[in-house]
């Protein structure tokens, strides 16, 4: 009896519906004519929203050939038959008088977005548990193993290859320059800087690990732990007055006695 009742009022309604399939959030316009003269004004009520239906934009008029035609633009958010009360449209015409036409409902027929129960695919069953293999170490310890073995072996064949050089090939390259010439010529700086130099390349060449990339002390500390037998705070006064001559204002006697001090310490290397 419902079911009839709702068919019959949906086709007595003065308002059509389009698009001819509506879904769930489409846009939906409900449009009624209204048979009136081109100088007549209408007065449309404004569309109230609920969490069903919710209009789009404000309700529009047109004229054309003795017809007015209305427009409303709503979503419909839910699907079923929907009834969407109109609001009541007032025609004003120049004489003054005005023509009420009064709320009713325009039906929407809407369809659901979503698949039906019986077309939605089951979920599959649960599978089996993944078998997992035991975890061993053996791999892990056999690389490191390998790596300290190799880093080992090395460092072994490394320093049985390193020939230590001999004296006569160092000391066949002279320590100092012309140093009398040069500080009388007032190069005592110049003189400093090229015996500092020569004296790290002869501790470089007699410990590799002394490096000239080191500073002073970096070098000192390395000298020692790998040569005790040097005279260690000797060559540290020598390297340090070596290095203030080369930076720092010297008296040419000054810078005499340091390059001296470095040739008796070349000495007695020798």
């Amino acid at each position: 009896m419902i079911i009839t009742l709702l068919l019959a009022a949906l086709q007595t309604s003065a308002w059509s519906v389009s698009p001819g399939v509506i879904t769930v959030g489409d846009t939906v316009r409900l449009v009624r004519r209204v048979a009136t003269e081109p100088t007549v004004r209408p007065r449309l009520g404004a569309l109230a929203g609920d969490r069903v239906v919710e209009p789009l934009q404000s309700p529009s008029a047109s004229y054309a050939e003795g017809t007015l035609t209305i427009v409303y633009t709503v979503a419909v958010f839910e699907p079923g038959l929907r009834g969407v009360v109109m609001p009541p449209i007032e025609l004003l015409y120049p004489e003054g008088r005005v023509e009420t036409f009064e709320s009713d409902t325009a039906w929407v027929e809407v369809a659901s977005v979503l698949p039906l129960p019986d077309s939605m695919l089951q979920p599959m069953p649960l599978l089996e548990p993944l078998a997992r293999r035991p975890s061993t170490l053996t791999p892990l310890i056999v690389l490191l193993v390998g790596v300290v073995g190799g880093t080992l072996t090395w460092g072994v064949v490394r320093h049985r290859s390193r020939a230590r050089p001999s004296w006569s090939r160092l000391h066949a390259r002279p320590v100092e320059p012309p140093v009398e010439r040069w500080v009388a010529a007032g190069e005592p700086r110049a003189v400093a800087a090229i015996v500092a130099d020569r004296l790290r390349e002869i501790i470089a060449t007699l410990v590799p690990d002394a490096g000239r990339y080191l500073d002073i002390e970096e070098c000192i500390e390395v000298l020692r732990r790998e040569r005790p037998d040097w005279p260690i705070r000797e060559v540290s006064e020598i390297l340090h007055g070596l290095e203030r001559a080369r930076f720092a204002p010297a008296v040419p006697s000054d810078v005499m006695e340091v390059v001296n001090h470095a040739e008796e310490f070349v000495a007695s290397l020798a």
